[in-house]
């Protein structure tokens, strides 16, 4: 039988012992108004790609390598999480160290900052 989820008020503290800190793929640290910096980050991700709507998320189409990259804000850790998917193990590993390059230049340009993943 499900059990429900357990209340969270340390993120930090359970990221580490579940090591779901690795999938936010740009990881923030917890701070108040992490939220805010997450809408903040994807709204400037819009005038620095070629972009779809997706609820929640961003979906950048690239042609260079052909493949997409969905960015989006984790909803329930602060960090913001990057997929992306090529057409090889090569493309798809370029889009995804790109699509985390730039939300760490939009974060620096900010004044957020990253804090490293356990």
């Amino acid at each position: 039988m499900p059990t429900p989820r357990r209340t969270k008020g340390d993120h930090l503290i359970y990221a580490d012992v579940v090591d779901s800190k690795s999938k936010a793929g740009v990881w923030m640290g917890e701070r108040d108004a992490f939220q805010a910096k997450q809408a903040e980050i994807l709204e400037a991700l819009k005038d620095s790609t070629d972009w779809v709507p997706v609820e929640n998320a961003i979906m950048v189409v690239s042609t260079e390598p052909a493949g997409i990259t969905i960015i989006a804000a984790n909803p329930t850790l602060p960090g913001v999480i990057v997929l992306a998917d090529g057409g090889s193990p090569e493309a798809s590993a370029q889009l995804q160290a790109t699509g985390e390059e730039l939300v760490r230049k939009l974060m620096a340009e900010r004044g957020i900052l990253e804090e490293e993943a356990a």
